[in-house]
């Protein structure tokens, strides 16, 4: 189904953008309750299961270059389509996985099925709103890439503990398959043909290059990319913190996982209404200040020894308040800063610039032995902080330049 080239474009309904986002972010986190059983079954460490976290996060980064730019020449529709196809195909592939590298390669293409939803998602956002409505339209899918992560740890518990490990990846499957079974018939395109572009490879580089030159664009995005950090280190060193250094039992850690994405919707539902009455950078810039703060508190309970699962939640907590607070205000920003004919590739680039920095501090979180929760803190203190000058630089120094000149 799609418009016919007079129509205007219009948002797709959003259940269906809801459901495209939550695909991706519930496949993020749902075998995480498993990690144990699936060294176990597979015979290899712990830290060999940790990677695939950053091997989805990067996968994730990388697939979106090429989904963003494909979007924009051919279409926003048939790019998601293929994308959850990939996304189902590979989620029964690690079914099957028999060893870790081919459940970490099953990984990879699984997130480059996923990162189409998303990645797309947001241009169609773009395609078809702008300003305080675009924020808002992109608040209400944070919070639904927010219940994905809420869900899929308890939904894993679950699985892993009735139907072990292997479930959480054909349930995953057959959520992709859903999906895909509403998005083929009722999917609209929102990118009319008379606006597609279609680069070539080295014209596409160009693009690139022409928008990391546009100052607010790859600011907004740094500043993203800083402020969700966090939720990496969390997601990567919760499930050994809690269970070698603080002996919560193995099912409780998805209980633990899913108690922190209901604060990031609450502050996106929050920062949605306040868009009607503050400037969006403002509300930026107080969701970065709450998200160090939570950092900072972390790294305090780590010099101070704290051996309990509920202060460290606390921190996380926190700092997610203020991540739910910046993502969906910082997107939106980034992408009405850029033409809307390159709106999917600058949506690629602003996700790569997010997806990357979140796998590289995955990886050196994963690399850490943990001796104590001070690691933890360490990196949750510091990527926190990072986000604290490029958001006074942006709004302080490179809005009002844009404003005069």
């Amino acid at each position: 189904m799609s418009h016919t080239p007079d129509a205007p474009p219009r948002l797709p309904p959003v259940w269906l953008l809801f459901a495209m986002m939550f695909v991706g972010q519930f496949a993020t986190n749902v075998y995480l309750p498993g990690m144990a059983d699936i060294a176990s079954d597979l015979e290899t460490s712990l830290s060999s299961v940790q990677l695939l976290v950053p091997a989805y996060l990067a996968s994730f980064a990388f697939a979106q270059l090429v989904m963003g730019p494909l979007s924009d020449r051919f279409g926003r529709r048939p790019v998601i389509i293929a994308g959850l196809g990939i996304f189902t195909v590979a989620s029964i592939a690690c079914v099957f996985a028999p060893d870790i590298p081919t459940l970490i390669m099953a990984r990879v293409f699984q997130a480059t099925g996923a990162c189409a939803t998303i990645v797309v998602g947001r241009a169609m956002i773009r395609d078809t709103s702008e300003g305080v409505a675009a924020a808002q339209a992109m608040a209400f899918l944070a919070i639904a890439m927010g219940i994905g992560p809420a869900t899929s740890p308890f939904i894993g518990g679950f699985l892993v503990t009735w139907f072990g490990w292997k479930s959480t990846f054909l349930v995953t499957a057959a959520v992709g398959a859903l999906v895909f079974a509403c998005v083929v018939p009722m999917l609209e395109e929102t990118l009319p043909r008379s606006m597609r572009n279609p680069p070539a490879p080295g014209q596409l580089l160009v693009e690139y290059f022409r928008l990391m030159r546009m100052r607010l664009f790859v600011t907004y995005s740094i500043t993203v990319s800083f402020s969700t950090a966090a939720a990496q280190v969390y997601l990567t060193s919760i499930p050994i913190v809690f269970t070698v250094l603080m002996g919560v039992e193995p099912e409780l850690v998805g209980f633990f996982i899913m108690m922190m994405p209901p604060f990031f919707m609450t502050a996106t539902w929050i920062s949605r209404r306040l868009a009607n009455h503050l400037p969006i950078d403002r509300i930026i810039l107080i969701g970065v200040a709450i998200s160090a703060s939570g950092g900072l508190l972390q790294f305090i309970f780590g010099l101070w020894g704290v051996n309990s699962p509920y202060p460290v939640m606390a921190a996380f907590a926190i700092s997610n308040f203020g991540t739910g607070m910046v993502f969906a205000n910082c997107y939106a920003q980034a992408l009405s800063s850029v033409p809307p004919a390159i709106a999917g590739s600058a949506s690629a680039l602003g996700g790569f610039i997010h997806m990357s920095w979140g796998a590289m501090v995955s990886l050196a979180v994963a690399s850490v032995v943990h001796t104590s929760s001070l690691q933890m803190g360490i990196a949750q203190m510091a990527t926190t902080f990072l986000g604290l000058p490029t958001a006074i630089v942006l709004i302080f120094v490179f809005k009002r330049l844009a404003r005069s000149g």
